[in-house]
């Protein structure tokens, strides 16, 4: 499992409880983006040469904002069929951001996103995309994605305010 920065990282950290997986992190080192480029590595690393979906699934876990960094890597991810399950919640914000600009008592300032809608952006390239708006859906898109051979991504809507 690979983790970006922000908010998503604190939902994570917050409710994810490891058993058997290896967690890469960037150590908050301010690397935005870092989730899925890192699950491609991960991914690289973890197959068997010439065996397609011979290695462990990979998970990777960002925010909009991260994602956003490297979104056109969805597309070498379908070329190689990386068998890669994205996790992308979407808030519409550089949470983080807004939380340390209203922590300092300034005002929010040049944090909001412009986003596609996701899951059809994964769809489009090749990818299976699913987009997760109500907590009924979320099991069920977690499963499918999981169950996918080959790249995924299931986009959770979400609320910036809740973390």
């Amino acid at each position: 499992m690979t983790v970006d920065v922000g908010n998503n990282t604190y939902s994570f950290g917050r409710y994810f409880e490891c058993s058997h997986q290896a967690i890469l992190m960037s150590g908050y080192l301010g690397s935005i983006g870092f989730g899925f480029p890192a699950a491609m590595g991960a991914w690289a690393a973890t197959q068997e040469p010439d065996t397609p979906f011979s290695g462990r699934p990979v998970v990777s876990v960002s925010g909009d904002g991260g994602f956003g960094q490297y979104m056109g890597e969805l597309l070498t991810a379908v070329k190689y069929g990386m068998n890669i399950t994205h996790i992308l919640l979407t808030n519409n914000e550089l949470g983080k951001i807004s939380k340390e600009q209203k922590a300092g008592n300034w005002h929010v300032w040049q944090t909001s996103l412009h986003n596609p809608n996701f899951a059809d952006y994964a769809n489009i390239c090749g990818a299976k995309g699913i987009r997760v708006t109500k907590k009924e859906e979320l099991e069920s898109g977690l499963s499918q994605a999981l169950e996918h051979q080959g790249p995924s991504l299931v986009e959770i809507l979400s609320d910036p305010e809740l973390i």
